[in-house]
């Protein structure tokens, strides 16, 4: 399953775009989960993209297309949120470490007011 295409906007201060995650990440289909998020944020035209986690089973490979996506946003100046509303799936990124460089949040909402406040 890709991500879903989402329509350009090329004005800065446009609304964050969300980009539902639900499939599991893994040594299949990591490049191509990282391709299609490279894709969206280069083309979004937004300064807040927000990946949403919906399933709650999280792969090492699915720390590191977060990551790599984390450096790409950073180059592009684009803040990325993650949102991880699953348990288990904020505990890998507690022990990987990776919520001390992602933004994460428990749940949409709060990602939404994170970014409404940048």
């Amino acid at each position: 399953m890709s991500l879903p295409n989402h329509p350009v906007d090329t004005d800065a201060d446009a609304e964050p775009i969300v980009i539902p995650l639900a499939e599991i990440v893994d040594l299949a289909n990591a490049e191509r989960v990282r391709d299609d998020l490279r894709r969206l944020l280069r083309s979004a035209g937004t300064r807040v993209a927000i990946v949403d986690l919906r399933t709650p089973c999280l792969t090492a490979a699915a720390v590191g297309v977060l990551e790599r996506t984390q450096a790409l946003a950073d180059r592009l100046g684009v803040r990325l949120l993650v949102v991880a509303p699953h348990r288990l799936t904020r505990h890998v990124l507690r022990v990987t470490a990776a919520d001390v460089y992602l933004a994460v949040h428990p749940d949409l909402l709060s990602a939404l007011r994170e970014a409404a406040a940048d």
